[in-house]
């Protein structure tokens, strides 16, 4: 009987047939190879499931689960969580890349410190991969109050052991991967960045959500009031934090 991964890589798509090939081989591609890969495709429009389904003819550790119905990248992301053997989860989306020693080194991390959550520095590319800004964060470990201060966090950076995952589900709101390791560190988990290295490479879109920064300012105070249920001067305390740390663009 075959054993489980060391790592399951959780990729929601939604009309991602683009970029789709890119991200899945840079997984292909890396140093450490056991691994799973779980595409989860949220009701797509285009040619996804076609492209996903001609690249598991070339790798069997690709699998599929095809929704019926689209309810969004949060409910996509837990489904394959729900989905994954690994001992540790891995979250990359679908239209962005990895370098290859990404795994091997967090992997390394994880087991050598025993950690439960950890992070590393990437790249931000556009939509033709041309580089365009770079995220290093400062802090070697977060913890929940750190946190609070903003989300330093990339989410094509985070591993996870299985059992954090699966008790820390993303909830269905607008930042759903901040809201999400804050009710990790919440619990006393504690973030740690696995290297130095940039790692991954996170594409942002011209027209992406995440790059309106008054949208991504009323999603964050949302999250302070009706996530964490912090009162109004507390709210007010972490919101300037959050701001000087985007007018400084410093993690």
């Amino acid at each position: 009987m075959k054993s489980a991964p060391r790592v399951s890589v959780i990729v929601p798509a939604y009309n991602a047939a683009a970029y789709l090939p890119a991200t899945i081989q840079s997984v292909r591609q890396q140093t450490f190879q056991d691994f799973e890969i779980w595409v989860v495709d949220d009701q797509s429009t285009d040619d996804t499931v076609a492209v996903v389904q001609k690249l598991m003819t070339q790798d069997a550790r690709i699998k599929l689960v095809q929704l019926s119905a689209n309810q969004g990248v949060a409910n996509a992301r837990n489904v394959g969580v729900a989905h994954a053997q690994g001992q540790y989860i891995a979250f990359l989306d679908s239209d962005d890349m990895w370098l290859p020693k990404k795994l091997e080194v967090q992997i390394s991390f994880m087991q050598e410190h025993q950690a439960d959550f950890s992070y590393c520095n990437y790249d931000v590319v556009d939509d033709h991969g041309t580089q365009v800004g770079q995220r290093k964060v400062s802090q070697t470990q977060l913890t929940y109050q750190e946190m609070l201060k903003g989300n330093r966090i990339g989410l094509l950076t985070v591993m996870l052991t299985r059992k954090t995952a699966l008790q820390y589900p993303f909830p269905q709101i607008n930042h759903e991967d901040y809201a999400c390791w804050l009710s990790i560190a919440r619990s006393g988990i504690v973030a740690y960045l696995a290297s130095d290295l940039i790692l991954a490479k996170y594409r942002k879109h011209q027209t992406s959500l995440s790059s309106n920064k008054l949208q991504a300012a009323q999603w964050t105070w949302t999250i302070y009031r009706q996530h964490e249920h912090l009162g109004f001067f507390k709210s007010l305390y972490y919101f300037i934090h959050y701001s000087l740390m985007g007018i400084t663009d410093k993690r």
